[in-house]
């Protein structure tokens, strides 16, 4: 216990860059031990697939989310505080998931829209029957989910609110949202115009969290999108095709206005909705603050 009280004495003395940098260290720490174990015990049924499952998906981002929780639990652990304190303490939690995950849906089907009405994309139906699509279905609504929960807690949770307390709230969500965006090079066939969409996305996220003052409708709006990306339309995301779409889409027309391979996030038009979703967003949460359960603790 004495141990514990001056660890967090120091720790409080730290500036809030060097604990963000502890916190990234620790899940960069975490991961790497994960990808060593992993490597020697040379699991191949855990290689990626021309076509990426829910089941695989699942299983990654469940490997990701262990490294997130384990340092965020160990920050929280030393500063006093609880995990759910980093945007999950609210107790609106499905109300704000749900109505993220409603307007991620719209909003990427909107994109959806725009590129058909353009001739930039084509859509099939896939051809799943009604048991197998209601698997699917299911499937790729929990892997969204996750995927969703683990993102926005590893950038818009401990660091996000940590960086906030030294630097202010938008300098911090400017430099998460770079990180977010700087991540998704490592994807395949990703373009220069789609990490720009995915940095423009993490900066509607942190909107979303200072206007809601939680994580769980950034969430749902990061599960909505993938979800409408990856089952309901079939395209590529972030260069990946997803198995068990309800639709195909196939991407035509120029790359920078379809997306190519790279998806919908790949397309120029997608800044274009970003920019609508941004207004939106600003407008309908500040005009139905009072829902929400305001958590102080993120500035």
């Amino acid at each position: 216990m004495a141990r514990l009280i001056r660890a967090r004495r120091w720790l409080a003395g730290l500036a809030p860059g060097w604990r963000a940098l502890g916190y990234v260290v620790l899940v960069a720490g975490f991961v790497s031990a994960e990808i060593w174990l992993l490597a020697r015990l040379n699991l191949t049924w855990m290689q990626p697939q021309a076509q990426l499952g829910a089941g695989f998906v699942m299983l990654n981002e469940l490997l990701l989310l262990l490294p997130v929780l384990l340092a965020s639990w160990v920050m929280a652990h030393i500063e006093g505080r609880s995990v759910l304190s980093y945007g999950l303490s609210s107790t609106r939690a499905a109300r704000l998931l749900g109505a993220g995950l409603l307007v991620g849906v719209v909003t990427l089907s909107f994109l959806m829209a725009l590129l058909l009405a353009g001739g930039l994309a084509q859509f099939h139906w896939s051809g799943l029957p009604v048991p197998a699509g209601v698997g699917f279905a299911l499937a790729w609504l929990g892997t969204s989910l996750l995927i969703g929960l683990t993102e926005e807690l590893a950038f818009r949770g401990y660091l996000q609110q940590t960086l906030a307390r030294g630097m202010g709230f938008w300098p911090a969500a400017l430099l998460t949202s770079l990180a977010f965006g700087t991540l998704h090079l490592f994807n395949a066939h990703e373009s220069a115009i789609g990490i720009l969409n995915v940095f423009g996305v993490g900066m509607i996220l942190c909107l979303a969290l200072q206007r809601t003052k939680s994580l769980w409708w950034p969430i749902g709006f990061h599960a909505g999108w993938d979800y409408s990306e990856s089952f309901l339309y079939g395209a590529h995301d972030s260069g990946q095709s997803c198995a068990g779409a309800l639709l195909d889409t196939v991407p035509t027309g120029p790359a920078w206005l379809s997306g190519a391979v790279t998806g919908p996030e790949g397309s120029a038009l997608g800044l274009v909705v970003e920019l609508l979703a941004a207004v939106a967003v600003f407008l309908l949460l500040r005009s139905r603050m009072t829902i929400f359960d305001l958590d102080q603790s993120i500035t």
